[in-house]
């Protein structure tokens, strides 16, 4: 069975986020290190509060896309089970009208005592 566009979900992965090693006060170096900050007006121990803030709303973002499309498909999907259990339905009430007819029929054969 094909998928249908909608139930196909890709979302691009969040960055990588950075071990607590990474931005602790001994790996900082002057410029562009992995606890720098590049920025005028952010410095110290406040500049890399403020990168990771922002880290944290970019993953926050990203998580929220991601939790979006997985809505979307999961709508999608509930629709055509949806639809399947009611096709499922008519199908039961068929398959019953039919064994009922036959039964009859059967019964109708069988010698009268």
């Amino acid at each position: 069975m094909a998928e249908p566009e909608e139930m196909r979900v890709s979302s691009q992965p969040p960055p990588p986020s950075p071990s607590p090693s990474a931005s602790g006060a001994s790996s900082a170096s002057p410029r562009g290190g992995p606890g720098s900050v590049d920025r005028p007006g952010a410095s110290g121990s406040g500049g890399r509060t403020v990168d990771r803030l922002e880290e944290v709303e970019l993953q926050i973002g990203d998580a929220a896309f991601s939790l979006t499309k997985l809505l979307e498909a999961t709508s999608a999907v509930s629709a055509q089970v949806e639809e399947l259990a009611l096709k499922c339905t008519e199908n039961a009430r068929f398959l019953k009208t039919w064994r009922d007819l036959l039964k009859e029929g059967y019964d109708s054969l069988k010698p009268d005592n």
